[in-house]
């Protein structure tokens, strides 16, 4: 079972700043955003060239040109320097590297933040006629929301049409009341923003439901493979080349063996037979099979760490038929019983298959009326089960048996009085040292030679293993790793009840968005071991400065969010605000150094600043880059006047 030689040492374990693969998931991920991002980029410049143009002569009778003439050249300017840009990008995007593919977005974001802020100047053009003045800054404002809100209700194609065409809809009817040139001129720029709004919707719906479903068939074929590799019933290795041998293995494969599992990596396989000619043997006969794809079988006898032998059926195929460093899969099943005790297995086989069907660890029987009368196991297993107080009595006399809802109880005693075979009825059950430890029961009926039902038997099975392990999992499905708050995912179920609640009761509720200040060099320089500190540090201090009932949650990144479920008037959120600055702010110690960082905090309220999860995560993102935009470590409540 050796590979071929020729395979490369491993390699060092890497330290924070090692090089990642040129091909890494992150960097093909990154290359496709920018992609993407590019791919958008002609048309938003044509749109924002043509739609500055209409603009322009809409507005030559109402704003001077002195005012006018160098908007419309900066706007006509900008467009240019975005399509060139994209152009250039385009070509250099298939092999452009990490580093470069960094510059080229904050280059594009460069261009695409002084494009906004030209369309934002275009507001404050001094207008002759107040009432078109204040009609076009509404305007404005009202497609730099709809703009906006193409990415944040990407997820969701009905909100997105909806909320777009509640906006649309009453410009367009304040458009048919004006004269008719001033409504086509008008009609035509709702057209050119709306279908840009709509082709990047559907392009990034499309782009983030792929990448959806590729990532979640990636995780459901991996944690099926990773099931049945570990609850196999046969030992599987994974061998590789001189000098890594023993790649991977399953627990079945090192009790095989006699040896401890943190043991096998690393270990040379001919330590598993009798001697090195019967290893060299195999390796001549196997790998030609295995090199042609097809996989190879036999038996022979192998040798366990406390040196006594048994007859092992091995089965090996290759990773990679066309490249053997890539590996090889063994399977090996211990046969030794059943070639010696082959011909008495015959007269028990019916019950044999009933327990190899069944599957489980623990042996019991019951009589004709449900009542335990024998218990037969390993001692692993019946340590933990008082089996005398078990004698005599049936499953649902037994106080220490809970777990189990009624509609269940009366579903399998139903079962029981049919006569019926039962399957994974699971209860948990108090040991004798009061552990509380979960089972799963399988059962078949039991009839005599004239038919008649005489009791149960079955196998147990202690699975509270499994409990938890399914019990960390759903918390990691609704916590972030590194520091146990709540993630994204939680945040938005937490924010909808406390948005009905406050509803109900007519509270106000507050949600403050938290993005750190020079957390990024002290990352950067000083390795992600002590970032990941900094981020444990703050999030505890966090914690201690907010309520019970309030939410503290990690979005990603250095980006956490405080949910303030009941507040009386704004200046209760600027007041935690505060304290949350002053908590930061303190140093911090991780690895060797004192670190200081600060904080930028956003914050919307509801109902004022919108009444769904997406919206007010959305106002105090707005609010948080705002001050962030303006040296940090400030704190901005949203509005929307002042920060659009």
């Amino acid at each position: 079972m050796r590979q071929p030689a020729g395979h490369s040492p491993p390699r060092a374990r890497r330290g924070p700043h090692a090089a990642r693969a040129p091909h890494s998931a992150q960097f093909r991920t990154q290359l496709e955003c920018l992609r993407h991002l590019i791919a958008l980029a002609g048309g938003a410049s044509l749109s924002m060239g043509g739609g500055a143009v209409l603009v322009a002569f809409w507005l030559h009778e109402l704003v001077a040109r002195t005012y006018l003439l160098p908007w419309l050249i900066a706007m006509l300017v900008c467009a240019t320097l975005r399509l060139a840009f994209a152009h250039r990008v385009a070509r250099a995007l298939n092999n452009a590297g990490k580093a470069r593919l960094a510059r080229l977005e904050k280059q594009y974001a460069i261009l695409a933040g002084a494009s906004g802020a030209l369309w934002g100047l275009s507001a404050w053009l001094p207008m002759t006629d107040p009432e078109y003045s204040r009609l076009f800054a509404l305007s404005a404002v009202l497609f730099c929301v709809l703009l906006m809100s193409s990415s944040t209700l990407v997820a969701s194609r009905l909100a997105f049409t909806a909320f777009a065409s509640a906006l649309v809809a009453p410009l367009v009817a304040r458009l048919i009341t004006l004269d008719s040139r001033l409504t086509v001129l008008l009609g035509f720029g709702v057209l050119a923003l709306c279908g840009l709004v709509f082709t990047s919707f559907r392009a990034h719906r499309r782009t983030l439901v792929s990448a959806l479903n590729s990532r979640h068939r990636s995780e459901d074929l991996l944690q099926q493979q990773r099931v049945i590799f570990e609850s196999a019933g046969e030992g599987i290795v994974l061998l590789k080349p001189k000098p890594r041998y023993v790649a991977d293995c399953n627990r079945r494969f090192a009790e095989l063996f006699g040896y401890p599992l943190a043991a096998m990596p690393g270990m040379e396989p001919w330590r598993w037979h009798p001697d090195r000619g019967q290893w060299k043997a195999l390796i001549a006969s196997s790998q030609p099979v295995i090199a042609s794809g097809r996989p190879y079988s036999e038996a022979l006898q192998l040798k366990r760490a406390d040196g006594t032998l048994f007859w092992g059926e091995v089965t090996g195929m290759a990773v990679d038929p066309d490249d053997l460093r890539a590996g090889t899969v063994w399977i090996v099943s211990d046969v030794s019983e059943k070639r010696a005790v082959e011909a008495a297995l015959a007269v028990s086989e019916a019950r044999f298959r009933d327990l190899i069907r069944l599957s489980s660890d623990l042996y019991w029987e019951q009589d004709a009326e449900f009542r335990y009368t024998h218990f037969d196991g390993p001692e692993a297993i019946t340590s933990h089960i008082p089996i005398a107080e078990l004698i005599g009595r049936t499953r649902w006399e037994l106080s220490r048996v809970v777990g189990v809802p009624e509609a269940r109880w009366k579903e399998h005693t139903e079962a029981l009085e049919r006569h019926e075979p039962f399957r994974d009825f699971i209860y948990q059950m108090t040991s004798p040292a009061g552990v509380a430890r979960w089972y799963s029961i399988n059962g078949n009926p039991m009839f005599d030679a004239d038919g008649v039902f005489v009791g149960y038997h079955g196998t147990a099975s202690d699975i509270t293993s499994r409990i938890e392990t399914e019990s960390r999992f759903r918390h990691l499905a609704y916590h972030d790793p590194l520091t146990q708050l709540p993630n994204r995912r939680l945040l938005e179920d937490r924010l909808e009840q406390a948005i009905r609640s406050a509803r109900r009761n007519e509270q106000q509720l507050a949600l403050l968005l938290i993005d750190l200040d020079r957390f990024k060099p002290i990352n950067d320089r000083y390795g992600h071991a002590v970032g990941d500190r900094v981020l444990e540090t703050i999030a505890e201090r966090l914690r201690a400065c907010v309520r019970e009932t309030d939410t503290v949650a990690r979005l990603g990144g250095d980006e956490f969010v405080v949910l303030l479920s009941s507040v009386e008037m704004q200046e209760d959120a600027t007041l935690v605000a505060d304290k949350i600055h002053a908590c930061i702010t303190e140093p911090i110690a991780a690895g060797e150094h004192l670190h200081r960082v600060g904080s930028s905090i956003g914050i919307s309220l509801y109902p004022q600043h919108g009444d769904t999860p997406e919206t007010l995560l959305h106002r105090a993102d707005h609010a948080m880059y705002h001050g962030k935009q303006h040296g940090g470590r400030t704190t901005r409540l949203y509005d929307e006047h002042t920060l659009n």
